[in-house]
């Protein structure tokens, strides 16, 4: 089987979480991602072949990268082509993002089953260009539109450490997360909510980029800084409520555990991707929304939410209900049934 997977965290870890099943099912899987990528990197921990496909970005691009990243794409078809007949799988789970583009490609010139994962509630470019040919499309949420090729929805991919939904919070602890490079924005925020809120504790996933500026800027002793973590799910254990971004990822392990949570997408994120993630989760009364340029209101949800214990059940039960921790299972079991 190969899987193809590149890009952000949001991109690899889903596909590290559908590696993992299938190799406990005794299937042989080789990896397909950019070679200074952090996909390579996770490969490389956990044991799986690597074959490095080198790629370049497009979408929201300047046109010099658009030429680089589409030279790049000609030559990573040509050289998944040559892996194709090297490996001959199956086969093949991608999730998307342009790192993927060109042996999803190949696969539709040589007729490779494969199938493709989508974590957020508005689909990537690369998604919505190669789900005519894949032999369904497994979203993470429900789409805020309708998707017209074959799909079922199955929840996003989650290693099992953190599926296994235990949590055993004090009550008073907020979670902070920006993501794995951190959101400044948010950073600066939960800073002032902190400063504010001193009979709670705060643990702020600044990330690498912001980890000693935040670290500078701290005005109160209730703040627990964190500069990246490869085992999210210790923290969200510790969580009563979380603060935080809205990647489809992020809500799936936040639904995983069943914690209540304030949503601030990204506005920047492609096609608003973000924005349509936290709209969903607050449509199934987990979450609470609050836009980016509205942070100031922030010490006031977070104050609300900490103090009203019945309406955190309400989100934690509908966290829960929202969640989908098999779904590594779930996609596992499709592609296998595919390959018979």
């Amino acid at each position: 089987m190969l899987l193809a997977a590149g890009g952000t965290g949001g991109h690899v870890f889903p596909a590290l979480a559908v590696g993992e099943e299938l190799r406990r099912r005794d299937v042989g899987v080789v990896w397909v991602g950019r070679p200074d990528g952090l996909e390579c990197r996770v490969a490389a921990e956990h044991g799986f072949e690597f074959q490095p496909l080198a790629a370049g970005g497009f979408f929201g691009k300047n046109l010099r990268a658009k030429v680089g990243g589409l030279w790049l794409l000609g030559k990573g078809f040509f050289r998944s082509l040559r892996l194709f007949r090297r490996v001959a799988p199956d086969a093949m789970v991608a999730t998307g993002g342009f790192a993927t583009a060109a042996v999803l490609a190949a696969a539709v010139f040589t007729g490779v089953p494969f199938f493709l994962l989508e974590q957020n509630c508005v689909p990537g470019r690369v998604t919505g260009l190669f789900a005519r040919w894949a032999r369904e499309t497994c979203l993470g949420f429900p789409t805020a539109k309708p998707f017209a090729w074959p799909h079922s929805v199955t929840g996003n991919p989650l290693r099992r450490e953190v599926a296994a939904d235990r949590r055993n919070d004090d009550g008073r602890t907020v979670l902070v997360l920006g993501g794995s490079l951190g959101a400044q924005a948010l950073n600066l925020a939960a800073i002032d909510v902190a400063s504010a809120l001193t009979n709670f504790h705060f643990i702020i996933l600044t990330g690498r980029r912001d980890y000693d500026f935040v670290r500078s800027r701290l005005r109160s002793k209730n703040c627990e800084l964190v500069e990246f973590t490869a085992r999210p799910e210790e923290l969200f254990r510790r969580a009563t409520v979380a603060v935080s971004r809205a990647g489809g990822v992020v809500l799936s392990e936040l639904v995983a555990f069943g914690i209540p949570a304030i949503l601030v997408p990204f506005p920047h994120a492609t096609d608003r991707h973000q924005d349509a993630n936290a709209r969903y989760l607050a449509s199934v009364g987990a979450a609470s929304v609050l836009d980016q340029h509205r942070l100031s209101g922030l010490t006031s949800l977070v104050r609300e939410l900490m103090g009203d214990g019945s309406r955190r059940a309400q989100m934690e039960a509908a966290a829960r209900a929202a969640a989908r921790p098999d779904a590594a299972e779930t996609i596992s079991a499709k592609v296998i049934e595919a390959r018979s």
